[in-house]
């Protein structure tokens, strides 16, 4: 007799229910992949200087991960899935610990960047991973609040992980940095082995397949909103600091940066109470508050005004993930839930990558003021999509298989 998804879920978690206590490695997990993923960008100009190359070779490092991780999501969650959850996870952030470890000890910087490829490669697959296990923690009723919760992780290292590392970077040196980061991703191999149940993956998603995750319905819509949403605020995102040298910010890039890690911690927690009670409705306001904040910041240049529309415009970048992957995996249901975070976390990498790359055009042949518009360009689109796909949207045709009979 096949055991139903619900059934194995209260195996491993009594109940049935969410527990917050086991989401938090998860949640460290995550804020580990992004300071990670951020760390060159804070130390740029030491690192440089000691591995002896130009800061845009070590501005480089970035998109190697980026890139690294949108290459290894699919075929690498594909070829592992059959695998325990709990062993695999363990595995990867032994290899953060190594590929942090090497580049801390590198002088080299061809080893240097292959130390970022192979954590690169590991957060592609870590990703759909963690994102699976808070999924199987929570019941149809809070996929988004322990989506939302797990990802809160992330938001916290763009607020704080990443400043913090920088500083340490300073006193201390690059080097520290990255040591300290091998340190994180050990403790959280001791807690995730205190805390998480041995969880073996589902037989629906060992026999799923890329194409047929694909073709359910909704899935092609979401991965657009996704690919369209993320280029249109990483265009922005990654000129921040030119963009605020030009408003009338006291503390231009300082404040700037502030104020937008500030509001996506607070938007990652609002739309994580609220998606799963209307996830339509968060779905129109968040890229609508995207538009509205970035036109603002086009047309005004008051010091007031562009504090409250920069915290918004965080807000608003705060809250899209997880509309992107409660959505996700609403509609992929608890069976193929990795392999759909897997393809959203390869279009994901790709919109960064793509929005660095558009907003880097614009940037150079017609300065920084003009970016926003480009943005608006594109999370316009993204919201029409939505608009017209109310159904996917709003989807809650799988809350049975979430939370079972």
């Amino acid at each position: 007799m096949t055991t139903s998804p619900n059934a194995r879920l209260d195996h491993d978690f009594p109940g049935g229910r969410m527990r917050i206590g086991a989401l938090l490695p998860l949640t460290t997990t995550a804020f580990l992949m992004i300071v990670t993923e951020t760390m060159p960008a804070g130390v740029l100009p030491a690192m440089a200087q000691d591995l002896d190359v130009a800061p845009s070779a070590i501005g480089l490092l970035v998109s190697v991960y980026a890139l690294a991780s949108a290459s290894a999501a699919i075929p690498v969650v594909a070829l592992t899935r059959r695998l325990p959850r709990r062993p695999l996870l363990i595995g990867l952030l032994f290899c953060f610990a190594l590929a942090n470890s090497v580049t801390a000890l590198s002088a080299s910087y061809a080893l240097t960047v292959a130390a970022r490829i192979i954590a690169g490669l590991a957060a592609g697959v870590a990703w759909p991973v963690v994102i699976g296990f808070a999924v199987r923690i929570s019941d149809g009723r809070n996929v988004g609040r322990a989506v939302a919760m797990t990802l809160v992780g992330s938001t916290v290292a763009m607020v704080a992980g990443l400043p913090l590392g920088t500083m340490l970077g300073g006193v201390l040196g690059w080097r520290v940095s990255y040591a300290l980061l091998s340190a994180v991703a050990l403790g959280i191999v001791a807690w995730v082995l205190a805390i998480l149940p041995s969880v073996s993956s589902l037989e629906e998603e060992q026999a799923s397949s890329i194409k047929h995750v694909a073709g359910i319905p909704g899935m092609r819509q979401v991965l657009l909103v996704t690919l369209l949403g993320i280029i249109a605020h990483y265009a922005l995102y990654t000129y921040i600091a030119p963009f605020a040298e030009m408003l009338s910010l006291t503390h231009g890039t300082t404040e700037a940066l502030l104020l937008f890690g500030s509001g996506a911690l607070i938007g990652v927690t609002t739309v994580g109470r609220l998606t799963d009670k209307s996830p339509f409705g968060v779905a129109v306001t968040v890229p609508a508050l995207t538009v509205v904040s970035l036109l603002v910041l086009f047309l005004v240049r008051s010091p007031a005004i562009e504090v409250v529309i920069i915290f918004l415009w965080g807000c608003s970048f705060g809250g899209l993930p997880t509309i992107l992957q409660s959505a996700t995996a609403r509609i992929a249901g608890r069976a193929h839930a990795e392999l759909a975070t897997a393809m959203l976390t390869t279009v994901y990498n790709t919109g960064i990558f793509s929005g660095g790359a558009l907003g880097g055009l614009v940037f150079d042949r017609l300065g920084a003021a003009r970016i926003p518009l480009l943005s608006v360009t594109f999370i316009a689109a993204a919201l029409m999509i939505i608009l017209v796909n109310a159904r996917v949207f709003s989807n809650r045709e799988n809350e049975a298989e979430m939370s079972g009979p």
